[in-house]
């Protein structure tokens, strides 16, 4: 979370607020002022002061030096002392809108920038532009202030504070080009500005241009060691950098400054969740949500350190808080997911990636948690699909090449898988070597509707009647004993049996999903390998039966011999004995059947041929 600029301090004054001999004192604060000199500013201001109790213009120089440093109490008492010198100025009733606006205190600041608006209806002077620009900018109304802004320019093109000003407006409606340019000419005007390269860093860190976004946000620390935003952006662009160490010395900074931002333990958690310092984690998360119990960020975060010690309705206590907070933040539903998705709740956990994903379209990860899913119920062109808009959403996503890989394998499409590989592997992932058996394991990549299969088992009054049996040697062998499945003929089941009858071999076997296989009827064959299936309603059915069995067999065993002389004719008689052994036997048999009346009953043979005593 990249942070924004809690303050910009605007100078609001004419001369005709000063009364004092020491005007020319206090016009040279002013003109510090507006060229972003705020340091020397509020010095030459603290001495026309010191010099004249009653110079409402140096009461708010003084004022905008204060708020600079972020002391908006005191800047509002200096402000309230140049009113109260000169009520009706215009200039003054703005500064106090600012000072309100630095205290986040925005209904107050906005009523205060209609009053200083009122008193400015016509302005003649490049400050009075400025100053109603500033007013503008505090009620939302931009392209009023962006045209005030530039007439203040044309008046006095030294007033680098409005070249910062618009450039802010400029950045706000996406105009890259045109707030770089008034940066610049900022900066030439006045380098030791520290605002303007802060406003650089920004549009390098969201055109991703991290090297050069620090390079800025450094030169911002430079002019002003207490910009504790430049700090805490600097940080965010470290931790994605993976410079840990830098991450944490600039939130440390920034807790000396502010130690109250809840946003900066909320970072700095991060971080150390990053480093597996799960309780540093934890104790930054729980001193965020004391800072702002409001803001559902934290409750997600520290469910996830939760989650990673296993106390998962923790987890979901907290991420439930958090979408309670936010019921449009898109990433507690996406933790609260994962909460589930690590419990084994598949069904709550797809619930919740799905409505991640429609909260944030382009969320990389929601899609990556959906694909895990579907991989998971070996639903794999719908896990193919959500890996694919993982990757388009982030091309670096690792997690969804290498997972796409594996889903490729289980479909056979070893070329595709491989440059999923080389891909997870380019972008860093590490691949070591392994071996394997030489068989492959297909699925269908269509997903198994669970709906179908359960209606069309629902119950009826059909009947499949049939015995099993395998012949070998000229014998027949019934399947005692056997197991015999029934399932119903689904697009999945039709799918999964053409895939098996092309790719089936001695090294590729093809399975269905184990939710698919859930949706069947057992039997047990008795001793004739007789089998009934009854309560079917009319429709079309596959059944199998594996018959293992070992076949008793008999060979004779040469056990020696002996030679005699018989007259003139040699003779040997050998001698053998018989002997029993077994021969393991494996036979698939398969049938598909179809019922086509309501009380139907069929009888079937499953057998490896014609076998006729097999039949029932």
């Amino acid at each position: 979370m990249k942070q924004f600029p809690r303050f910009l301090g605007m100078l609001l004054i004419t001369s005709s607020a000063v009364s004092s001999t020491y005007a020319q004192t206090a016009e040279t604060a002013l003109t510090q002022w507006m060229e972003g000199n705020f340091k020397q500013a509020k010095n030459t201001a603290a001495d026309a002061i010191a010099a004249d109790k009653n110079n409402a213009l140096a009461y708010l120089v003084h004022s905008g030096g204060l708020l600079f440093e972020f002391n908006a109490t005191a800047a509002q008492a200096d402000v309230e002392k140049a009113i109260k010198l000169s009520p009706n100025n215009a200039l003054f009733q703005a500064q106090l809108a600012e000072c309100y606006k630095a205290q986040s205190n925005m209904p107050q600041a906005k009523k205060q920038a209609e009053k200083a608006i009122g008193l400015l209806r016509s302005p003649k002077t490049g400050m009075e532009y400025f100053m109603r620009a500033s007013m503008e900018n505090i009620q939302g109304k931009p392209d009023e202030a962006l045209a005030d802004f530039t007439k203040a320019l044309e008046m006095n093109p030294r007033y680098v504070r409005a070249y910062a000003k618009r450039a802010g407006l400029y950045f706000d409606k996406n105009q890259m080009d045109l707030a770089m340019a008034d940066l610049s000419k900022a900066i030439d005007i006045n380098a030791r500005y520290g605002y303007p390269y802060y406003l650089r860093g920004l549009i390098y860190h969201n055109q991703q241009q991290y090297d050069q976004a620090i390079a800025e946000y450094t030169k911002n620390i430079k002019c002003d060691a207490n910009s504790g935003d430049a700090y805490f952006n600097r940080a965010v662009i470290y931790r994605i950098q993976k410079k840990y160490d830098l991450a944490i010395a600039d939130y440390n900074k920034v807790l000396e400054l502010t130690p109250k931002d809840a946003d900066v333990y909320g970072n700095r958690g991060n971080i150390y969740y990053d480093q597996q310092k799960y309780d540093l984690a934890m104790a930054d998360y729980n001193k965020a949500i004391e800072l702002n119990p409001a803001k559902a960020s934290y409750y997600a975060s520290r469910g996830n350190v939760y989650r990673t010690k296993q106390q998962i309705d923790l987890a979901v206590k907290d991420h439930n808080k958090a979408i309670e907070l936010d019921p449009k933040y898109s990433y507690a539903y996406q933790t609260r997911g994962e909460d589930y998705y690590s419990s084994k709740e598949d069904d709550k956990a797809m619930v919740d990636f799905k409505r991640s994903v429609e909260l944030d379209p382009h969320s990389s990860y929601g899609y990556l948690f959906m694909g895990f899913v579907h991989h998971n119920k070996q639903q794999y062109n719908d896990a193919i699909a959500c890996y694919t808009k993982a990757i388009e959403y982030n091309p670096n996503n690792l997690d969804a090449y290498n997972n796409r890989a594996a889903v490729y394998d289980a479909l056979g499409n070893t070329k595709q898988a491989n440059l999923d590989r080389k891909k997870y592997s380019d972008l860093g992932g590490t691949i070591t070597a392994s071996g394997n058996s030489g068989k492959k394991i297909l699925y269908p990549g269509s997903t198994f509707d669970p709906a179908v299969a359960k209606a069309a088992l629902s119950r009826g009054l059909a009947t499949i009647k049939g015995r099993a049996c395998s012949k070998y040697d000229g014998l027949r062998f019934d399947a005692a004993g056997a197991k015999v499945i029934l399932m119903p003929v689904t697009p999945y089941l039709d799918e999964w049996y053409k895939l098996r009858e092309k790719k089936e071999s001695k090294t590729t076997w093809v399975y269905m999903s184990d939710e698919a296989y859930k949706y069947r009827i057992e039997a047990v064959a008795d001793a004739e390998g007789r089998f009934v299936f009854e309560g079917l309603k009319p429709g079309k059915y596959f059944v199998q039966v594996i018959h293992n069995f070992n076949q008793l067999k008999t060979a004779k065993v040469y056990n020696g011999s002996d030679t005699y002389q018989n007259g003139p004719v040699m003779q040997t008689t050998n001698y053998y004995y018989l002997q029993d052994y077994t021969v393991e036997r494996s036979a698939r048999f398969e049938k598909f059947v179809e019922i086509d009346e309501e009380s139907e009953t069929k009888k079937i043979t499953l057998t490896s041929g014609l076998i006729k005593s097999c039949a029932l």
